[in-house]
């Protein structure tokens, strides 16, 4: 076998792997607490800001135990942060299993990866709960993973060889699986007006490659402009406004409006004020001229 074709599928296989070995660790530790995690809480982001995958994974076991009250959009985003983070790490320990040079074993990419599966599950059981703010972030995380898909595809699609075209399909069902599953977990935030859902759905559809929104991409963005500007956020009221202005026809009536709203300065008053000019000075009475002394 082409050692090259070796090297690049030891990693999928060491992820199959992964996930058989975390069947068990996540029947018991992940899923019971995702189910739980509606009716449980999260510490404030401060304290989730902790290092190393036993940690990390604190927030579907232990951090949705301890203290009382809902989680805030903060600490989601802290959560989100840490997925990013544990990603990353699982990220460097497959480019040291793909290295000839690199000493290290499998544990190096399972221990980050589980820990990474266990917070997406955990903010995706909050989403499926009715939370909007976990609806944001799991969107986010299900859109991040299908660009990666979309990254491996393209290595992978450089090879002529039936078998590295075959896994470049495979990356590409993901991809759309993936995109799917944020537009599903996008669309109850995005109808209640959440602008940063509405902008990260046009963004969404306007990356799908197979464009089966039934809503335009413009439509959203709309959305999250007009909430935006609402809210006094100008900058990502215009950001948003670039995305209408990239999917829909510049004559739309929503670019019309939104135009209008950001760069019509409209007087105070939309009259015109008739007021007497009162800026001259009335002039002096004239003083009688007096007469030289004799």
């Amino acid at each position: 076998m082409n050692p090259i074709m070796t090297m690049r599928a030891i990693p999928q296989i060491i992820t199959a792997v992964g996930l058989l070995a975390m069947g068990a660790t996540v029947a018991v530790g992940a899923l019971p607490a995702a189910t739980q995690a509606p009716a449980a809480t999260a510490k404030p982001a401060a304290q989730l800001k902790q290092t190393g995958a036993a940690k990390s994974a604190q927030p579907t076991a232990q951090a949705t135990q301890s203290a009382p009250g809902t989680p805030t959009a903060r600490d989601f985003a802290a959560w989100y942060e840490q997925f990013r983070a544990q990603k990353g790490l699982a990220a460097k320990g497959e480019a040291c299993i793909r290295s000839k040079t690199c000493v290290s074993d499998e544990s190096d990419f399972l221990r980050h990866a589980e820990a990474a599966f266990k917070i997406q599950k955990a903010i995706e059981a909050y989403a499926q709960s009715g939370n909007l703010d976990a609806a944001y972030y799991a969107g986010r995380i299900a859109f991040d993973l299908a660009i990666a898909f979309d990254e491996e595809f393209k290595i992978y699609s450089g090879f002529k060889d039936e078998r590295y075209l075959e896994a470049g399909r495979r990356f590409v069902e993901l991809s759309d699986r993936e995109t799917r599953r944020a537009r599903d977990f996008l669309y109850p935030a995005a109808y209640a007006h959440r602008p940063e859902s509405c902008q990260l759905m046009g963004e969404i559809i306007e990356y799908d490659k197979l464009g089966t929104a039934e809503t335009p991409a413009g439509v959203f963005y709309y959305c999250a402009a007009r909430e935006y500007y609402l809210q006094g956020q100008r900058d990502l009221a215009i950001k948003a406004y670039g995305g209408m202005l990239r999917t829909m026809h510049p004559q739309d009536p929503m670019i019309i409006e939104m135009h209008a709203r950001l760069f019509n300065q409209q007087p105070q008053n939309f009259w015109r004020p008739i007021t007497p000019i009162t800026d001259s000075k009335p002039a002096a009475p004239a003083q009688p001229a007096r007469q030289p002394a004799r």
